[in-house]
């Protein structure tokens, strides 16, 4: 009787020291993969929002960029019967300077019936004075209510300006590129001030690539968007 008692013992025993391991083994396995999944999900989330930001400032700027243009050179001499000059608030020059990094424009531009003076310039970010982190090489935008009887060259330049952050260069790629009404490249470096030339120029393309604070670590590159965008001088 007893040693049947004991052979029932025998048989009721737990798992092995081995087969304990083995499976601490196999669920040390599993929940490393599962957290490494995690952990790349979560890096997919933070590049891709990222990304995101980049994408939002840089579609609202180049908005921005296409309505300006569309509306440099209105209205002109021709509009108010040749009885105003360039000089005079109430006409607007249009695009009178361009370059690969600036764009200098005049029209009414928010359609309120006052000729601005707009300014797109590429700003490197040297002398930053604060506040906070330096956002750039930048590209800005300032606009300034045209003033009576300057020549658009003198115009002021407005002090306040918006402006997309954290640019780079790729490959020498210029911010501006222009071109004549057969869909060919006007030169524009050196920048173009010539009133002839600048008739030739019928429509101007930016592009912005910018770069995140972050790295995509999973991919193991910086994180950058580019956009383009080309708008028509329909006034020029």
């Amino acid at each position: 009787m007893a040693m049947k008692q004991t052979g029932k013992l025998r048989r009721q025993a737990g798992f092995s020291l081995l087969e304990l391991l083995m499976v601490v083994l196999l669920l040390t396995i599993v929940v490393a993969a599962l957290f490494s999944q995690i952990e790349r999900a979560q890096v997919r989330y933070r590049v891709e929002d990222q990304k995101l930001d980049l994408t939002q400032q840089e579609r609202e700027f180049i908005d921005q960029f296409t309505r300006d243009t569309h509306q440099a050179g209105f209205p002109n001499v021709a509009v108010l019967g040749n009885q105003y000059d360039l000089t005079r608030k109430y006409t607007a020059a249009g695009v009178w300077y361009l370059s690969d990094t600036e764009l200098r424009m005049e029209g009414d531009v928010d359609g309120d019936g006052v000729v601005k003076s707009v300014v797109y310039s590429y700003f490197d970010g040297a002398g930053w004075a604060g506040p906070g982190p330096n956002p750039c090489p930048c590209l800005r935008r300032s606009v300034n209510p045209k003033q009576d009887n300057v020549a658009p060259a003198a115009q002021p330049q407005g002090t306040a300006f918006t402006q997309v952050e954290n640019l780079v260069a790729i490959n020498g790629q210029p911010i501006f590129t222009a071109y004549n009404a057969s869909g060919n490249t006007v030169s524009i470096s050196p920048a173009v001030t010539d009133p002839n030339t600048l008739k030739t120029i019928k429509s101007v393309r930016i592009t912005l690539t910018t770069q995140g604070l972050g790295k995509d670590t999973d991919a193991q590159k910086s994180i950058q968007v580019t956009m383009t965008g080309t708008a028509r001088l329909v006034n020029n």
